[in-house]
């Protein structure tokens, strides 16, 4: 099936992270320079404590918008995907 996106729309996004110190903050700091005000959560521990999971939702205008977003994310030390 091949959904076309409708602009604007609601993202949500999630981040899996290994567990380094300060990246709540770390992550905060990016959407902060990208100008997304939407709260930060902390979703999950993976069992052993290795991987942290974060998730936001934001209001994206464009696929640029959502791309640029999807790509600043990736580029913090520590995080493994973003969905």
């Amino acid at each position: 099936m091949n959904v076309k996106l409708e602009f604007p729309c609601e993202c949500h996004f999630r981040i899996i992270t290994e567990n380094l110190e300060n990246m709540y903050f770390t992550i905060e700091t990016v959407m902060i320079c990208l100008g997304i005000n939407s709260p930060l959560k902390k979703l999950n521990t993976s069992g052993k404590g290795k991987y942290l999971s974060f998730g936001f939702t934001v209001v994206v205008d464009s696929k640029e918008t959502m791309n640029k977003i999807d790509m600043e994310l990736r580029n913090i030390l520590g995080v493994k995907m973003v969905m």
